[in-house]
This record gives C-alpha cells, sequence and structure tokens, in this order.
C-alpha cells in the first residue's frame, strides 16, 4: 500500500470572510443589538434622573398619586351628579361625601376597639397562654428555652422597630410646613381633577407640539382610563373580600371583627399577597381568642377567597380593559415594594395598568377610549 505524503490529511484554512457591506463593517444584527442597547440605556439614566429630582418632592409626588386616585374613585359620582347640578358643586359634595365616609370608619374601628378592648386583652393573653402549652406539650416539643428566645427576639425587633419609627416622625417634624404644603397641592389637584377635568387636559395639551398635540392627548385618556378602572376594580374586589370576612368573622364571634374586615380591605390594595396578610392576621386573633377550630376555618376562608378573587372578581369587574398578566401584576409589585417598599406596592400596578394601555395604543392595537362627560365650564378655553 502507497504511503500518503504528510499534507494530504491536513485540514485546509477557509477564505476570510468577507467584511458586512455597512459603515463600520459590522453585521446587521449586531447594530440592532447596539442600538437597543444604548436607547435603553439612556431611558434607564434618565429615569434615574427622574427619579433623583423626585427625591425632594416625594411627599407632594404621593400626594398629587393619592388625589388622583380619589379622583378615579369618585368621577363617577362626580358625573352622575353633574348632569343635574353645576360640575363645581357635584364635585364638592363627591369629596364632603368620602370625608365623611372617611371619617366614620375611623370612629367605628375607635369605638368597636375601645368597647372590647378589656375583653380582648384578657381573651388574648389567655389564647398566647394556651398556645404556650400547646407548643410546649403538642407535637412540636418546644422547650422553655426556645419558648423564651422567640420571645426576646420579637420583643428585641418591636423595640428597635419602634425607635427607627419614632426617628423617622422626629425628622419629619422639620418638615411639617413641606407635608402641609404637599397635603393642600393633593387637594387641588383632587378638586380640579374632578370639577375641571376637560379645561385642565386643554390647558396641559396647549403646551404640546401642535403635531403631536392628538397622539399626546389621546395617550393622557388612555392612560387614565386604565388607571381609573383598575383603581375603581380593586376598590370593588377590597369590599366584597372585606365584607365576606367581616361576616363570616362575626358569625364565628370573633372579637375585632369590623376592624379586622377593614384591615383586609386595606391590604386588598397590594395585589395577591395584601390581602392573605390581613387575613393572616385575622386568623392569628381567631386562634388566640376561640381557640385552633376558629383559626383554622379563618385559614380555609383565606383560600376560598383567593380563589374567589382570582377567578370571579377580578375577571368579572375589570374585564378586558386592564388586561394585566398575573404574573406582570406580580412582578410589578415586587419591583415596587423592593425599590419603594409599601408606597411602591400600592401605587406601582395602577401606573403599570395605565402605562399598559398607553404602550398598547402607540403600538397600534385598538384601545377603547370613554371621553369623560364635561359641563359648560369645561367647554370653554383656558384664559
Amino acid at each position: 500500500m502507497a504511503r500518503k505524503s504528510k499534507g494530504e490529511n491536513a485540514a485546509v484554512r477557509p477564505p476570510a470572510p468577507q467584511p458586512y457591506a455597512t459603515a463600520d463593517l459590522v453585521s446587521p444584527q449586531m447594530r440592532r443589538i447596539g442600538g437597543y442597547a444604548w436607547r435603553l440605556a439612556a431611558i434607564g439614566v434618565v429615569g434615574f434622573g427622574l427619579l433623583l429630582l423626585l427625591g425632594p418632592v416625594q411627599a407632594l409626588a404621593l400626594a398629587i398619586f393619592f388625589a388622583l386616585l380619589v379622583a378615579a374613585w369618585l368621577m363617577p359620582l362626580t358625573n352622575a351628579m353633574a348632569r343635574v347640578m353645576p360640575r363645581g358643586i357635584a364635585a364638592t359634595i363627591a369629596i364632603l361625601l368620602f370625608l365623611v365616609a372617611v371619617g366614620l370608619v375611623v370612629f367605628f374601628i375607635g369605638l368597636s376597639t375601645a368597647s372590647q378592648w378589656e375583653g380582648i386583652a384578657a381573651a388574648f393573653r389567655q389564647g398566647v397562654t394556651d398556645l404556650e402549652v400547646w407548643l410546649r406539650e403538642g407535637p412540636f416539643q418546644v422547650t422553655d428555652s426556645q419558648v423564651t428566645e422567640a420571645y426576646e427576639a420579637v420583643v428585641t425587633f418591636i423595640r428597635e422597630s419602634g425607635g427607627d419609627i419614632a426617628l423617622g416622625v422626629l425628622s419629619g417634624l422639620g418638615s411639617v410646613l413641606g407635608l402641609g404644603t404637599a397635603l393642600a397641592g393633593g387637594l387641588f389637584v383632587l378638586v380640579f381633577a374632578l370639577s375641571q377635568p376637560e379645561r385642565m387636559l386643554k390647558w396641559f395639551m396647549g403646551w404640546m407640539p401642535q403635531r403631536n398635540r392628538q397622539m399626546i392627548e389621546d395617550s393622557v385618556r388612555i392612560a387614565w382610563e386604565g388607571f381609573s378602572q383598575y383603581s375603581q376594580g380593586v376598590v370593588l374586589v377590597a369590599i366584597t373580600n372585606a365584607t365576606v370576612v367581616t361576616i363570616v368573622l362575626l358569625i364565628m364571634g370573633v372579637p375585632l371583627a369590623i376592624p379586622l374586615g377593614i384591615i383586609v380591605f386595606f391590604g386588598a390594595f397590594i395585589p395577591y399577597i395584601g390581602a392573605p396578610i390581613a387575613m393572616f392576621l385575622a386568623a392569628f386573633v381567631a386562634l388566640v381568642t376561640n381557640g385552633p377550630l376558629a383559626g383554622a376555618l379563618v385559614v380555609v376562608l383565606i383560600f376560598v377567597i383567593g380563589q374567589l378573587e382570582g377567578n370571579v372578581l377580578q375577571p368579572l369587574i375589570m374585564g378586558k380593559t386592564v388586561n394585566l398578566h398575573p404574573m406582570a401584576i406580580v412582578l410589578v409589585t415586587a419591583a415596587g415594594a423592593a425599590y419603594f417598599g409599601l408606597i411602591g406596592a400600592l401605587i406601582g400596578v395602577p401606573l403599570a395598568a395605565g402605562v399598559y394601555g398607553v404602550m398598547k395604543y402607540l403600538r397600534g392595537d385598538a384601545v377603547p377610549l370613554d371621553e369623560p362627560e364635561s359641563s359648560p365650564e369645561d367647554d370653554a378655553q383656558p384664559e
């Protein structure tokens, strides 16, 4: 057999690739990725800069946000009353009714707590004692030293948290004027958002470029629709949750049923996690005051209400107008809580609902747009 020459099995180097026919000889795919990268970086820098600018006026920003939130709740009532009276009077009546309702809620919480406090304190102490006995003698076999360590850890946490809260309050006393100004600004935004919504929008649009005015106006309306419809929907969900919890706790004879129901109401504003956390508080109260069976029934109630809220209430009340995916809601809530704490968890999803509607509109999808009703005062051109 003839021997092969030394170079017959050597790999042949392919020819050098030809450069791309672009100005910088970079592939179109890489140019596209680079374009997206620097644009996203620029958006991030601008967003971070806006957060820094909002730092000194965060109280005012939060006051304006909650004013718009209340305006979204009161807008249907104001529109209904504006059919038979001047819109300014209708807005004033709606705000006064809201303040009276809040005052009555606070009054009933205080009255219910004060009337049951002595019995609740005694039942709570007895319940804690029974819980300690069950932990020692039950299946967990917890020792006295472990109970003592857990108790000291809780006391230390409360003491340190109380110190931090006190320092925060003392440091905030120096900015009472700023807080008062923020509250006044929020009140003015609420009044004018209810009494002159179209006039405010026209004034704002007067500052926009003429060629982009229609697109910006549509975007503002769509953002408001998403924000207000989510805010109104979550109120109905919260009322339903709180009503069911309060009725069940009253039937079971659990103390502080009405205050616990109100806590569940406010907890529902933090999607998916707020209401269960509030109801676990109700379960703990039921456990230490009415026994393990009552606590277990409240835990079952938590599961039932969670299924009712996720599968019936939210699809029925909010429909497809605010079509945020549950995963998006959870991620937005988690991100808001991570960056801004409890306030971020509260405001994240309503803002995301508005942004989602605007993004659908800018992408070219059809978005339902209901223009708010206007009064003759709104139709007048601003000076």
